[in-house]
Formats: C-alpha cells, sequence, structure tokens
C-alpha cells in the first residue's frame, strides 16, 4: 500500500477516534453544560468566538443543541456560502426559520449523540476543510465539576498485526472487528445475522466473514426492482470493466456490488482499502444511475408493520419495555416468548428490521421529511432496539430455558437402533 494511503487511513482513524469520544461526551452532558470545538489555528482579528466552531448545549433533561454561529459571528474566511448552507442542510442542519436565515443548529435527543458526533466531524471536515482533529482545540462550561474534553488526544494504538493466520472463523471475526473499528469510532454492532452493516450516503453495505471459507466479503444492494434483466446485463459488462475492484451482480431483480477479501492470512488494510473502494462507489451512484437500469435505488426497505401484524406475544413485550423505565428481566421476555427459542430469534429479527427501519425515519426526519415525526420515529426506534437487546439477553443469559418446541409431525421414526438406542434398550432388557 501506498504511503499516502496509509497516511488517508491515519487521518481517518484520527477523525474517527475523535468522533467515538465526541459522542461518549455529549451523551454524557447534564443540563446547562456547554461545549466549544473550535480551529485553534483561525486569526480571529482579536475577536472571540470566530474561529471555525461548532458548540453544544444540553438542556430538557435530555436535549442537546449542536450549533454553528451565525456569519456574523465567523471570521470573515470561515463565513458559510449559500453552498455549504445547503450542505449542511443536506446533514440535517437547520439554517432557517419562517424564510429567515438562522445559525445552523441541530436539536436532538441525548441518545443521538453519535450521530451528532458524526455531522460535527463532517462539518469540520467537509464544510471547513479541516485535515486532522489535532488542529482544534475546546473548552466546556457548565456545572462546577463539568469534565474537560480534549478534542486533539491522539488515540490508543491498537492496530490488528500486519499480517494475521486466523484461528478459525471465530477468530477471523475478531480481528474484522478490530480492523473497521476506526471506520466506526466504536466496535462495530452485528445484526441478527452476524454481519456488520455499513451505512453509505445513499445505502448500505454488510461485511460477512464466510463460514465455508477463510474469507470476507462485502456486498450492497446499489438497486433494487430492475425491470429488463437483458439490459441490466449490458451495462453490468461495462460497468465491470470501469471497476475491476468492485463485482457487480444481478441477484433476481437487484444490483449487488460484492467485494471479496482473502483472510488467509488476514491483512487489516486490506479490508479497510475494500471498504474505501465500495465506498466510493455509493459516491457515483444516484437516481439516475437507477433509472439506467429501469429501478429504484438502494435495496427494498421492509415496510413498517402495523400493530395488528406483530404476534401477541411480541407486542405484550414492547408494552412492557414502553411502560417500564427500567430493562425487563429475562423470566419476564421468556414468558413473552412462549420459552420457545425459535420464536425468540422469530422476534429478534422481526424487533431488528423495526428498529432499523424506525431509525432510517428518524433520520428522514431529522432532514426534512414532513411525513415523519422524528420525535415518535427516536422514540419507536428506542423501544425496538430495547426489544433487541433484551432477547439477545435471554439467548445468551438463558440458553438452558429456552427449548425449542418440536412438531410431532417433524419427529423421524426410529426404525433403526443408533448405539445409544440399542444401550437404552439393553438396560431395560436387564432390568426386565
Amino acid at each position: 500500500m501506498s504511503d499516502s494511503l496509509e497516511f488517508d487511513f491515519d487521518v481517518d482513524s484520527a477523525w474517527m477516534h475523535f468522533q467515538r469520544r465526541l459522542g461518549e461526551y455529549v451523551s454524557a452532558m447534564r443540563d446547562g453544560d456547554a461545549l466549544v470545538i473550535e480551529s485553534r489555528y483561525d486569526s480571529t482579528d482579536g475577536v472571540p468566538d470566530t474561529a471555525a466552531c461548532v458548540q453544544f448545549y444540553a438542556w430538557d433533561l435530555d436535549m442537546v443543541r449542536c450549533e454553528l454561529p451565525a456569519n456574523e459571528h465567523l471570521h470573515t474566511s470561515r463565513a458559510i456560502t449559500d453552498a455549504q448552507r445547503e450542505a449542511l442542510n443536506a446533514l440535517g442542519f437547520r439554517t432557517s426559520r419562517d424564510s429567515e436565515p438562522t445559525p445552523p443548529h441541530v436539536d436532538r435527543n441525548r441518545s443521538w449523540s453519535d450521530d451528532l458526533a458524526k455531522k460535527t466531524v463532517a462539518v469540520f471536515r467537509d464544510i471547513w476543510g479541516l485535515p486532522h482533529p489535532s488542529f482544534l482545540s475546546s473548552r466546556a462550561t457548565g456545572r462546577y465539576d463539568v469534565p474537560s474534553f480534549e478534542a486533539s488526544t491522539e488515540p490508543v494504538s491498537a492496530v490488528v498485526p500486519l499480517c494475521v493466520q486466523p484461528k478459525g472463523k471465530d477468530h477471523l471475526q475478531q480481528l474484522v472487528d478490530r480492523a473497521l473499528e476506526p471506520w466506526f469510532g466504536f466496535p462495530p454492532d452485528h445484526d441478527p445475522d452476524g454481519d456488520i452493516p455499513l451505512r453509505f450516503v445513499n445505502g448500505t453495505a454488510y461485511v460477512t466473514v464466510k463460514s465455508t471459507e477463510p474469507v470476507v466479503e462485502i456486498n450492497s444492494t446499489l438497486v433494487h426492482a430492475v425491470t429488463g434483466r437483458t439490459r441490466a446485463a449490458e451495462l453490468l459488462v461495462d460497468l465491470n470493466v470501469q471497476l475491476p475492484d468492485v463485482m457487480l451482480h444481478l441477484v433476481q431483480d437487484c444490483i449487488v456490488a460484492q467485494v471479496r477479501v482473502s483472510g488467509s492470512p488476514f491483512v487489516a488494510d486490506h479490508l479497510l482499502w475494500a471498504v474505501r473502494m465500495l465506498s466510493h462507489v455509493w459516491e457515483q451512484v444516484d437516481d439516475k444511475f437507477a433509472e439506467d437500469f429501469g429501478g429504484r435505488l438502494g435495496e427494498p426497505t421492509p415496510p413498517v408493520l402495523e400493530g395488528d401484524d406483530f404476534p401477541d406475544g411480541l407486542l405484550a413485550l414492547i408494552e412492557l419495555i414502553a411502560d417500564s423505565p427500567d430493562a425487563v428481566e429475562p423470566r419476564t421476555v421468556l414468558e413473552c416468548c412462549s420459552s420457545d427459542r425459535d420464536v425468540v430469534v422469530s422476534y429478534l429479527r422481526i424487533s431488528a428490521e423495526q428498529e432499523a427501519s424506525w431509525r432510517g425515519m428518524a433520520v428522514a426526519a431529522d432532514l426534512g421529511d414532513e411525513h415523519c415525526d422524528v420525535d415518535e420515529a427516536d422514540r419507536e426506534a428506542a423501544n425496538w432496539g430495547s426489544a433487541v437487546a433484551a432477547l439477545r439477553e435471554v439467548l445468551r443469559s438463558t440458553p438452558e430455558q429456552v427449548t425449542p418446541v418440536v412438531d410431532p409431525s417433524a419427529i423421524q421414526l426410529q426404525l433403526f437402533e443408533t448405539d445409544e438406542v440399542a444401550e437404552v434398550s439393553d438396560e431395560r432388557s436387564d432390568d426386565q
């Protein structure tokens, strides 16, 4: 790998570490706490608060405002242009009120601190072009014991060794998780299938450690509901020539991008390079790309089920979670699932899908979708997320109590004795 690419990864890692620490700090803020993060090298001409600056203020028990100063409070070299204002709108910042310009800001529940930290990184990197978090300084005010926030602290090295021969699938999964941590800024989450979702601008990719071979696959549905398979196949031939590092496949009615990375041996930089390649593909994919295939952008979104469509036990669990300020006991969760492992797994899958769907609706509402209410979406996403955590805890902590219900019609008749059955038969004969 070239020195320039290694430098890019180091810079990305530094920003991801900054984003992770900022998210943790904001989530722990209390009412009246304020945090100002600004460029330490901007000229202020002796006037305070004129550097490139993002400020946070905690209020109303669980809310926090992330705000940029108005142009009259910024140095002229940092004034927000019309194009930058549009970019801020796309990030979810509110830049006008009653058709009048207002300081760019976004109000969110503190549980969304990671999202606010991500927006902050985008402001400093993409809007103002700061190359590295070491260019930032910070100051915190509020309660008497308000903790400080060090914007430029260097991350603790947790780099996966250059080349590792994994001992098995579980070991390879651990290496993949560690390699992707700088990309997220925190240990990656897994979906119910064990895959790691990667969120891009217009879509999602899934990182999968194969169980049948030492390979890591990254798959992402670029377009769904494709019409005209012959035309699509012709387009894919040309695109695969233009994108030799990423394979594009026609799978049923979807265009799927795939990158495969060898895990024998595993090289973390190769996986990060593959993620970067897929990210570049998504930067080029838009509605026009989907129209060329006669389809729609991204993967098909599972519909949000109505209350009548959910199993009664799952509805009861969601009601318990919504009404209880504390975590629901595993025993109670088991009762909702009839102590049936298949039911637990089924409820877990439904809950994960609903959480992802409501999170997407919350983001859409935050970006200005009038058909979605951000508070309702946040609340529903939190309830379904709690259900996911509770069901996972049941599978983890009480496996001996979760027994599958066996359909009698599925039991195979024992026409031939196994060794175990023969031993039991002999014991019974001896007793007689």
